[in-house]
């Protein structure tokens, strides 16, 4: 995981893992925060959501 900072603003890459009614799953994505006061003012999240549609039967597979 990598995380960046200037100033009042954040951000961080992640995976995400979970099982989806018993398979694996696996997204990668960024938070943005921006930081007020010592505390989160906004978050804003970007997830790769073709991917979690793949995974999760919503979408099919790309080659």
């Amino acid at each position: 995981m990598e995380t960046f900072a200037e100033g009042n603003r954040v951000a961080t890459a992640y995976t995400m893992r979970a099982d989806y009614h018993g398979s694996p799953i696996e997204i990668q994505g960024m938070f943005r925060f921006l930081v007020s006061e010592g505390l989160v003012a906004r978050r804003v999240d970007y997830f790769d959501s073709l991917r979690f549609l793949q995974q999760t039967g919503g979408a099919e597979p790309t080659n």
